[in-house]
């Protein structure tokens, strides 16, 4: 082996411990709770994508409105947002899945034993059930992932974290099923 080869292996592999310590370089802590619900964080990790502090942004009349919105964001980035919405009568996931819906649209969405009502994609979620609440009686929660182009798929990842997410929330929000 010439020295010119041995140098270019050591630079390579150089190159490379930076590249693998950038791509596995994580945010700060992992939240005990998202959106006001208590979750494990190791089902809460693999959605979160980006470098820096986890915080969360909510809409103004956070729990006081029929539909609320929740971000969080790491660093500067949003990485996820959901929608927490109660209404009066029933509504299927799937239509809300479909890719033309530009709030709710998962990519390849598939229907999901959860709740009533369920709808996977490989980028989001949305679950609904009836609930005895005051004048509406049916809640519904959309999960929305925001990732760029090229990040992995997460299907398994939104299914593990919305099986304990949405009984958790809806524990959370009083939302008791008939």
């Amino acid at each position: 082996m010439t020295h010119r080869t041995s140098i270019g292996r050591l630079i390579l592999a150089a190159l490379s411990g930076l590249a693998l310590s950038a791509c596995t370089a994580q945010h700060s802590e992992i939240p005990k709770s998202i959106c006001g619900t208590q979750v494990h964080q190791n089902l809460t990790e693999p959605l979160l994508r980006g470098t820096g502090k986890v915080s969360e942004w909510h809409t103004a009349g956070w729990g006081e409105r029929e539909t609320n919105w929740c971000i969080v964001r790491v660093g500067k980035e949003e990485s996820l947002r959901m929608k927490f919405a109660w209404h009066s009568d029933t509504m299927d996931p799937m239509k809300s899945a479909s890719s033309n819906k530009n709030v709710t649209g998962l990519q390849d969405p598939i229907q999901m034993q959860l709740a009533d009502n369920a709808a996977l994609g490989d980028d989001g979620a949305i679950a609904t059930t009836r609930c005895r609440t005051k004048p509406n009686n049916h809640f519904t929660l959309a999960l929305k992932l925001n990732h760029r182009v090229g990040v992995p798929h997460l299907r398994r990842d939104i299914e593990k974290f919305m099986r304990a997410y949405m009984p958790a929330t809806m524990k959370a929000v009083g939302c008791t099923h008939p």
